[in-house]
């Protein structure tokens, strides 16, 4: 409503006096606001170099609606969603943030190309053709595919259906294809699956679209990659820790043990008290030990957790 009245203003009307037909934004309205934003980051960006690490989201109405007050802190973000859009159209837009230079790009695409039955087969020829393009214009960015989500339809609001086991065939199929090409796939749709391959249905409005709760997970995982790509912790480090005795950091060094989670105990309680601080770079070292995946501790589980030797 607050949108619709700020278009009978700019209309010169009053809200009341709305014709039925609202104005509703066009693909190439979506394009021309991308645009402009992208022009307004990169002079923001111009200004302070070097202040920001600029990071880039990129796909349809998830990456669209994620809640700017989600997105990791201590980043500068651009969102390039627009609702309904699909790779081969993606792939048609990729120039409009030619200007910048990011230091990441997170993809997230293919949902509504199988929805609209497009061959799986297709949509990887598409991911190869935004990822050649992104590769060889951004040669110093990271480039990083994130798995489909998984769906669970049909629903009262969306009739049609996009089976869970294509979902994971085109995933299976991306993931090798993304490797392949030197770029990193972030495999997190087993966050949100349930014990039958669905999306949990406390983390999505309609089957599809996430609820608050969803993109609560989808936060922790970006936050997770992002603490990972800054601190050099790659998939050979996070082995290690998983298995290692213990580990040096800030001049201590730590053994692991055990730990029973106490009610109200969250990730960030529990880094403060073993190792001081509670930023997350360090909440993510006790994460990568324990394979965690949400800030929320389950009562009485029991996990690992530094203490000084």
């Amino acid at each position: 409503m607050y949108q619709q009245r700020l278009f009978a203003l700019h209309t010169s009307q009053i809200y009341t006096c709305l014709s039925a037909e609202v104005y509703q934004p066009t693909y190439q309205d979506w394009l021309n606001i991308l645009e402009q934003e992208s022009n307004l980051i990169q002079a923001e960006i111009s200004e302070n170099f070097g202040a920001y690490r600029f990071n880039i989201l990129l796909g349809d109405s998830l990456s669209m609606w994620f809640p700017n007050s989600l997105l990791p802190s201590g980043r500068l973000w651009l969102n390039q969603g627009i609702s309904g859009d699909t790779t081969s159209g993606i792939l048609k837009r990729l120039d409009i943030f030619a200007k910048t230079q990011p230091n990441a790009i997170y993809i997230l695409a293919g949902i509504n190309d199988l929805k609209r039955q497009v061959p799986v087969a297709e949509i990887l020829k598409n991911y190869q053709k935004i990822l050649d393009y992104l590769q060889q214009n951004y040669p110093d960015t990271q480039i990083l595919v994130q798995s489909i989500f998984p769906t669970q339809l049909p629903t009262e609001t969306l009739t049609f259906s996009i089976p869970n086991t294509l979902i994971r065939e085109l995933n299976q199929n991306l993931a090798q294809q993304v490797r392949d090409q030197g770029s990193l796939y972030l495999d997190f749709h087993q966050r949100f699956t349930n014990t039958q391959g669905h999306i949990r249905s406390e983390l999505t409005t309609d089957g599809v679209h996430l609820s608050l709760e969803g993109y609560k997970v989808w936060q922790f995982a970006l936050k997770q990659t992002e603490s990972r790509l800054t601190k050099n912790r790659d998939d050979n480090y996070q082995k290690w820790l998983q298995k290692s005795t213990g580990f040096p950091l800030d001049g201590q060094s730590y053994s692991w043990v055990s730990y029973k989670v106490q009610p109200g105990d969250t990730l960030e309680q529990v880094t403060l008290k073993t190792l001081g601080r509670d930023d997350f770079d360090y909440c993510d070292l006790i994460a990568i030990r324990n394979n965690l995946t949400s800030e929320i501790l389950p009562i009485n589980d029991v996990i690992e957790i530094p203490q000084v030797m």
